[in-house]
């Protein structure tokens, strides 16, 4: 079950499109991982920047 659904911005878009693909598919699988599983070491460096997580 999704807790969250994600839509990119075109800037971001853009940003996956620009950077390698090993890059791109970690940075794609982290979020897909996100929206099912609460792991809190995906946000551990974004700490204090959303919310409470």
């Amino acid at each position: 079950m999704k807790k969250f659904e994600v839509l990119f911005l075109t800037e971001a878009r853009e940003f996956l499109l620009l950077i390698d693909a090993k890059s791109r598919d970690k940075i794609i699988f982290n979020i897909d991982k996100a929206k099912i599983k609460t792991d809190n070491e995906l946000f551990k460096k974004l700490k204090g920047e959303i919310g409470n997580l």
